[in-house]
């Protein structure tokens, strides 16, 4: 079993798949087990819409239908990197007109989107985490069924590697960190 340290270091953003399917059953245990994340007041701020097989060009033939002609091309090139993976993944949370709640709710939706990333590493599948301008937009969540009060946090791209991508370096920890005194 691989250390929680090689699957963290191993873990990088997969930008090119197989046609493999992933299967539903295992990407649900993986999501129940990501569900342990932090969350303050246990108010467990998100849930979860998964886009695979056909529904994915569905998503964007719906999205890219009611565009403005001058912004289809761009959101086609990001729709085509989004669509190489066989499986979508998008992490919906609601929003709050307190900022504090919203702020530990956007921080919880972090923790549970970076369980999920390790989990599927673990698991031997491939992952992305995309956060493309257009989920922000109304119709964009019109086509995904998200209710007003919620927001997209981010797509995760789920599928196995054609081949693995490489890691880039990080600063080490000994160079950003100051102890207080």
């Amino acid at each position: 079993m691989m250390s929680l340290e090689t699957i963290i270091k191993g873990r990088v953003s997969q930008k090119s798949y197989t046609d493999q399917k992933v299967d539903r059953e295992l990407v649900l245990k993986l999501l129940n087990t990501a569900v342990y994340a932090p969350n303050h007041k246990m108010r467990q701020p998100w849930r979860f819409i998964i886009i695979d097989g056909k529904a994915r060009l569905d998503m964007q033939e719906r999205y890219t239908k009611k565009i403005k002609p001058e912004l289809k091309e761009k959101v086609d090139i990001t729709f085509g990197k989004i669509l190489k993976a066989p499986l979508i993944i998008a992490f919906v949370m609601p929003t709050n007109l307190d900022y504090d709640i919203e702020f530990e709710d956007i921080q919880a939706n972090a923790s549970v989107i970076q369980n999920f990333l390790l989990l599927a590493e673990e698991a031997g599948l491939s992952t992305h985490w995309k956060t493309p301008g257009f989920i922000k937009t109304d119709h964009f969540k019109a086509v995904l069924d998200v209710k007003n009060n919620e927001l997209v946090a981010g797509l995760i791209m789920v599928g196995y590697a054609d081949e693995k991508a490489h890691d880039k370096p990080r600063y080490p920890a000994e160079t950003i960190t100051t102890f207080y005194k």
